[in-house]
Formats: structure tokens, sequence, C-alpha cells
């Protein structure tokens, strides 16, 4: 994570593969860009999967604080799509995006690797362990075998229900919300995925609130920062 990051906005989705092509070009050249030119953005990156059944996907934009992603210069970007982002709309499939504090974060600060596993987690019912959370990514950061760092974000629902006009664009893709992610980075991703079913137990077993609900492997394809 860069120095600095105390939240960052998560992002899953598909891609329409009739315009899986233009729908890249767009996103470099021109809606990553936007995004991290907005105050208080510091980074942005894009992971894709080509093995993954659904959201093959994933991008994360660092934060200064969880506000960041509903101030009133987020909003008014959401509320002025450009014609670039109003045609790329359609491309976007099974959305889902959550706003969330950086509760625990382990690793080389201000270091990225080219590999993410991304563990959605969902609430067990029981209290919020941040201590737990804490130790969880020391232990994933510990761990080696490529692993060069490990964060949890845990999402506020009430930042991204805000609506916009570029979630309506999106109405159609069942947007929602998960309640958090653990993001394992790695700079080797054979490693990274045949680990991932053990650090998904670590993560089960650590009993901090939540459990996972989902997890994929993914490879960086594109990075801007502040």
């Amino acid at each position: 994570m860069l120095r600095g990051t105390r939240a960052f906005l998560a992002i899953w989705h598909d891609i329409d593969p009739a315009m899986e092509a233009d729908w890249h070009r767009w996103h470099t050249y021109e809606h990553m860009a936007e995004r991290v030119g907005i105050p208080g953005f510091l980074g942005g990156r894009r992971y894709m999967s080509d093995d993954a059944p659904r959201h093959r996907c994933f991008t994360m934009y660092e934060g200064s604080d969880l506000s960041v992603f509903n101030s009133p210069a987020y909003l008014a970007r959401l509320n002025a799509p450009t014609e670039w982002t109003r045609a790329m709309a359609p491309a976007f499939r099974d959305f889902m995006r959550g706003a969330c504090r950086c509760v625990a974060s382990a690793g080389a600060e201000n270091g990225y690797a080219g590999s993410v596993m991304a563990i959605r987690l969902e609430r067990t019912g029981g209290s919020e362990d941040m201590a737990a959370a804490d130790a969880l990514v020391r232990a994933i950061a510990e761990r080696g075998d490529g692993i060069v760092g490990a964060h949890i974000g845990i999402c506020d629902p009430s930042v991204t229900k805000t609506e916009t006009n570029e979630r309506a664009l999106r109405s159609g893709t069942g947007e929602q919300s998960p309640d958090g992610v653990v993001v394992v980075e790695s700079y080797d991703p054979v490693t990274l995925e045949q680990n991932a079913a053990e650090i998904e137990d670590l993560v089960a077993a650590t009993g901090f609130g939540f459990r996972p609900a989902a997890r994929q492997t993914y490879t960086l394809a594109y990075m801007l920062r502040e």
C-alpha cells in the first residue's frame, strides 16, 4: 500500500467480451487517470484473471481517508460521466464495489507485487476484533513464498450507496457491496494460488468477526499513482 493509505475502493466485475478491447483502452487512458486526479485518491491499479468464473477484473483505488469515496469532488465526477464513459457502461457485468477502511496492513510500505489474491469477506455476527485482524495480516505477510504484503479492508456500504449518473448507467449490473476484503500481494502467482486454500483457512480461523466468502487470484494489468 502507498504510505498514507487509510482506505481503499475495491471493485470486482466482468466485461462484455465484445467490448473488452475498447474497455481496457478507456480504463487505461481515461478512466483511471480521471479517478487518480481527484483529491485524496493516491493511486489506482487494475488486475485481471482470465481463469475467473466470475469477476474477471479487480480494481483498487487507494485513498487518504474513507470520506474521499463520497467527497464532493468524487460525486461531481460521478455525476458528469464523459462520452467515452457512457459508451463503456454497457460493458460492465456483475458489478461489486466496496469502500473500505484499511484496518490492518503488513508488509513492504510503498511496495507492490504483480499478483494479488482478493478474499471477499462476510460478517459472522460476532464483534470486530482489530487486534486479531492485525495479527492475521502479519501472519500472512511473514509466510514468505513470494508474499510481500497483506491488507484488510472493512467496507462501509453507506459510502457507495449514493445514487449518481454513473451508477444509473450500470443499473443492470446488480451492483452489490461486500462486507470486507483481505488482499494478499505476491510476486509469485503460481505459489500464491497453490497456497490460496491454506491462506483462506487462516482467515477463517482468525475469528475477527468475518469469514471468507469468495476468493480469486489476479495479475496486474495497469497501475497509476498520484
